[in-house]
């Protein structure tokens, strides 16, 4: 008999606080539920330093052309210190926003993180440290986490001796039905990085060979359809199964999106924001996107995972609504927009043409 107990897992998606001044009480609503749990893991999507530093490169051309102020400022460091105290454990810095301040901005970053006791992942000094995972034991149990983005712009991956995120590129192409339709409304197909596959599998199972479970964040995907999920999503999410990951998280797109589950794995392809605090209005359009935030990063999903006995055995999807605002909530049945939510999820699940199916209350069913 397995006499080791179980271990809760909460998994949320995107903290992005692009501010000088977060608001002290944030996090009072989620904090109970976020630290009551053994494991809370986020994605860290924003660089926090104590000043902006330089701007890396590629990124301070944008900042040259955008007229509202410093676009890629760093935000405050009480912002990290507030997700320590709100209970996170573990946080992904694999994302398109973290590199935004530069080297030292981002190395602060992770440095903030370490420094209130939330170990960093998908990011370091080089690859080599940026493909590092972290490993927390609870209950008897080793939970591993890695980290990965397939959004940055050019250069923000790490490399033997720079800073940087853990890339998993993608390559697009256009391909036409037939013979002759050629040059005209074809259809935009994508393809995973092979040697960055590769690598992220290298890590997973490595980590597989130490661990219990592997948790692997994305940061991926198509940033503004509602539903869709890329070819190249789809593929390298079973690759990573087929390696040893026993749950994928994401983040990245504006929309939440659906669910799949393959081989009793669950594939969370977007989780959307948990908190999002921004000096401009959410009702503006954003330089680089074609629509407001405020309809789609009005909600998010967080999951609650229970590891037993050396494996996942269940995941319950909670609601978040963040509102106008961008604080967030956690919804339990019976709250405002928790079904909707759900439903929304169980609809853009099908319109994906995923397998996966939600319960009344959130439970993914695993089999």
């Amino acid at each position: 008999m397995d006499e080791r107990g179980d271990v809760e897992l909460f998994v949320v998606g995107d903290l992005q606080l692009m501010t000088r001044e977060p608001p002290a009480k944030l996090f009072d609503q989620s904090t109970p539920t976020l630290s009551r749990a053994d494991i809370t893991f986020g994605n860290c999507e924003w660089p926090y330093a104590e000043e902006a530093g330089d701007t890396h490169p590629v990124e301070a051309h944008i900042n040259d052309d955008f007229d509202k102020g410093d676009l890629f400022a760093p935000g405050a460091p009480e912002s990290i210190r507030m997700m320590g105290r709100a209970g996170f454990d573990v946080m992904s810095v694999a994302n398109n926003h973290t590199m935004h301040g530069g080297y030292r901005a981002f190395l602060r970053t992770i440095a903030l993180l370490r420094e209130n006791d939330i170990a960093p992942v998908g990011g370091g000094i080089d690859i080599a440290a940026a493909r590092e995972p972290a490993i927390v034991e609870r209950n008897g149990h080793r939970i591993g986490f890695l980290a990965c983005t397939s959004g940055f712009l050019p250069g923000a991956h790490a490399g033997r001796r720079t800073p940087g995120i853990v890339p998993l590129r993608r390559h697009t192409y256009a391909e036409n039905a037939s013979w002759d339709n050629w040059g005209t409304e074809p259809d935009i197909r994508t393809l995973v990085n092979r040697e960055d596959l590769g690598a992220v599998i290298e890590s997973v199972r490595a980590l597989k060979a130490e661990t219990d479970i592997v948790v692997l964040s994305c940061h991926w995907g198509i940033l503004e359809h509602p539903s869709a999920i890329a070819d190249y999503q789809r593929e390298a999410a079973h690759a990573f199964i087929d390696a040893g990951v026993d749950l994928i998280v994401s983040q990245g797109p504006l929309p939440i999106k659906g669910v799949e589950v393959y081989r009793g794995k669950a594939i969370l392809y977007c989780m959307g924001k948990f908190a999002m605090i921004s000096p401009w209005s959410r009702d503006e359009t954003p330089s680089g996107i074609s629509a407001p935030l405020l309809d789609e990063t009005s909600r998010g999903l967080a999951a609650s995972v229970t590891i037993s006995g050396g494996a996942i055995t269940g995941i319950r999807i909670v609601p978040v609504y963040l509102g106008s605002g961008g604080w967030p909530r956690l919804l339990a049945p019976g709250d405002a927009y928790h079904d909707d939510i759900l439903a929304l999820v169980r609809e853009r699940t099908e319109a994906a043409k995923l397998n996966g199916h939600i319960g009344p209350d959130g439970a993914i069913a695993l089999t």
